[in-house]
C-alpha cells in the first residue's frame, strides 16, 4: 500500500489510554481494470487490519474509504470501552473541517 494520509489517536478506555492510527492508500484501478479501491487500514497497539474500498473512479474509492474509516474506528473504540481522541480533543471524523 502507498500511503498517502496517516492519522494517529488515541482510545481514552478510563484508566488505560491506547494508541491507534489509520492509513490510507492512494487509490489504484481493481483486478477487473474498470473501477478502482482505495486501501485503508486500522491499527490499534498491536492488531493491525486491512481493508479497501471499491468506487467506479479514484475519487469515489477514496470517499468511500475515509467515511468507513470513521465507522471502522468508532466500532474498534466502542469494543475495547473508550473514546477516540485526537490531540486531546474528541475525535468524530477524519472528514470534520474538511
Amino acid at each position: 500500500m502507498d500511503i498517502i494520509a496517516e492519522r494517529n489517536l488515541i482510545i481514552d478506555c478510563g484508566i488505560t489510554k491506547l494508541e491507534a492510527s489509520i492509513r490510507l492508500g492512494r487509490p489504484v484501478p481493481d483486478e477487473s481494470g474498470d473501477n478502482w479501491m482505495c486501501p485503508y487500514e486500522v491499527r490499534v497497539q498491536d492488531e493491525c487490519k486491512s481493508f479497501r474500498m471499491h468506487g467506479i473512479d479514484s475519487m469515489q474509492a477514496l470517499v468511500l474509504a475515509m467515511k468507513t474509516l470513521d465507522v471502522e474506528l468508532e466500532v474498534k473504540a466502542k469494543k475495547l470501552g473508550g473514546k477516540l481522541q485526537w490531540h486531546g480533543e474528541p475525535f468524530y471524523s477524519v472528514l470534520k473541517g474538511v
